[in-house]
């Protein structure tokens, strides 16, 4: 018994280390990157003079819950919309999103991993299908 309680805590604490595993130089290394604070309001970037509002709902974020996002500002024309969200601080894999258009609001549902660290650097970037539209905001996610 006491070794299979140490096999998956073992386990455990391996997939926790792996999953969560820091990619090197490249990535950021400290909190502060973040351009704003998605937690407490409505984050706002720039695409080709227009104004792009990022929010979602309930806040704030917390890991392993899930949240909706809702984008607007964008306009027609996007045939496959969908947000990517990745680590900067910590390799977690890629967050894929479909969007749905709803007037003039790209909506979608979203559940962010936990991890080890304190507080998770993400970056979120809208692509039209595989094509990045060139805006994204980084923000930060407290486990």
């Amino acid at each position: 018994m006491k070794r299979t309680l140490l096999s998956i805590l073992a386990a455990v604490l391996a997939f926790g280390l792996v999953g969560c595993g820091d990619e090197g130089k490249s990535m950021a290394t400290t909190e502060g990157n973040a351009t704003c604070d998605l937690n407490a309001h409505a984050c706002v970037a720039s695409l080709k003079g227009k104004e792009i509002k990022f929010d979602v709902t309930p806040k704030p974020l917390y890991p392993m819950s899930p949240f909706t996002l809702r984008i607007t500002g964008l306009g027609e024309g996007y045939k496959a919309l969908n947000v990517r969200i990745y680590g900067l601080n910590m390799d977690m894999g890629v967050v894929r999103a479909e969007l749905e258009r709803r007037c003039s609001t790209y909506m979608g549902q979203i559940v962010l991993s936990s991890c080890v660290t304190e507080v998770m650097n993400y970056r979120m970037e809208i692509y039209d299908g595989d094509k990045p539209l060139g805006v994204f905001i980084d923000f930060d996610l407290k486990g």
